[in-house]
This record gives structure tokens, C-alpha cells and sequence, in this order.
């Protein structure tokens, strides 16, 4: 599911993305919910995470829940 105004160039499977969220060329997302003003760079690995809103997440990281413990990560954060 993703809401208008997105730009997502890298991959995204079974996840819920906010409104004006950028997923960059080369990220992949999966079973995660990201809220607005999200921004995963190039290179990053999400699966299980749930992002408040603002929170970056940069180059070449990997953040990783599980399905019945999922990550989370607080409003405006860097990561």
C-alpha cells in the first residue's frame, strides 16, 4: 500500500508506505511500515521495521525485525 507522493526507485514487498516517503535506487523494503517523511537511501535493507515520522535511514544499512517483534524507530531520528 503507498500513499500519493512517494518516490520509490528501489524495492518494496508487503509493506505500508506514508505519504512523501523516498525509497532510493538499490534499497529494499520489505513487511515494513514506514510513515511520512521517511527517506532510505541507497543500499539499505529494511524488513520488520516500523519508522515514525522523518527518520532517515543512510547508506548501506541493515535493520531488521522480526514478525512478531518488529523494529522501531523513533520520530526524526538518523539512523
Amino acid at each position: 500500500l503507498v500513499a500519493d507522493g512517494c518516490l520509490i526507485e528501489g524495492e518494496v514487498e508487503n509493506s505500508v508506505i506514508s505519504r512523501h516517503v523516498i525509497i532510493e535506487k538499490g534499497a529494499k523494503v520489505s513487511n515494513c511500515v514506514l510513515m511520512q517523511g521517511t527517506v532510505v537511501k541507497s543500499g539499505a535493507s529494511l524488513s520488520y521495521v516500523i519508522t515514525d515520522k522523518n527518520v532517515t535511514v543512510n547508506e548501506n544499512r541493515m535493520l531488521m525485525g522480526h514478525s512478531t517483534y518488529p523494529l522501531a524507530i523513533s520520530k526524526d531520528s538518523i539512523v
